[in-house]
């Protein structure tokens, strides 16, 4: 919904076809957008991104998804 709102923005070819292929089943959308998320986390961090951010609109159930799908990539040292 929210990116119909938007115009003139560039889509990566691989989430639009994702996005044109379940426009009209969410439940598959919703696994299929999560599953392209934590994908490009497990890219970001073999190409050594630090971390990543996610905006996820206040959903803590995406946010314990994709936490529990990449945890095991980043490495957790104490600060201390």
């Amino acid at each position: 919904r929210l990116l119909k709102t938007c115009e003139n923005i560039h889509l990566p070819r691989k989430f639009k076809a994702i996005l044109d292929k379940y426009e009209h089943d969410p439940e598959s959308l919703r696994a299929a957008g999560l599953a392209y998320a934590v994908d490009q986390i497990v890219d970001l961090v073999t190409q050594d991104v630090a971390g990543v951010h996610l905006y996820t609109m206040n959903n803590a159930e995406t946010a314990k998804y994709i936490h529990q799908a990449t945890h095991a990539l980043f490495n957790h040292q104490s600060l201390g």
